[in-house]
């Protein structure tokens, strides 16, 4: 196991709970709803300036089973840039939440579909009023938690 995956992963252990029962996901104030909000209208308008903002200078990244962990701001920034999400055009979102965590099911716009279909889902540790963790899931979870196949054109089911 390469050194940078075993000190974050000796960082994580040390900023988490023990037991995986006590983990709370981060309070449910109106801050935190605030933040969520933000962080998907950013999200939507592909404002990686904005996103940046909102994030810890520890921010941890990651995408299972995609292999890699981008830890620090500038290191998810630059993840993002290069994978070219500035340019991604037409997503929606959906709020949602997982393991009692806030999260964000994003939909992207398919032509010969016409409709939205699943993309991934952000889920957000946030922690003092900042995201310190966003792991990224692929379209396959979606059904497990119950969100729509797609999203019509018009946004009505």
């Amino acid at each position: 196991m390469n050194s940078a995956l075993q000190r974050a992963r000796a960082g994580m252990r040390e900023h988490l709970p023990a037991e995986r029962q006590d983990w709370t996901g981060g309070e449910e104030d109106s801050g935190t709803r605030e933040l969520v909000r933000r962080y998907t209208e950013a999200s939507l308008a592909t404002d990686v300036s904005e996103l940046a903002a909102m994030l810890r200078d520890d921010v941890r990244c990651s995408m299972p089973p995609t292999p890699g962990l981008h830890v620090g701001r500038d290191a998810v920034v630059n993840d993002w840039v290069e994978s070219g999400f500035e340019g991604m055009k037409g997503l929606r979102a959906v709020p949602t939440s997982v393991n009692r965590q806030p999260a964000v099911a994003f939909y992207l716009w398919q032509k010969r579909e016409s409709a939205y279909l699943p993309l991934t889902i952000d889920v957000l540790r946030v922690t003092g009023g900042a995201i310190t963790e966003i792991i990224t899931f692929h379209d396959d979870r979606f059904p497990r938690l119950g969100l729509p196949e797609r999203l019509p054109a018009d946004g009505t089911e």
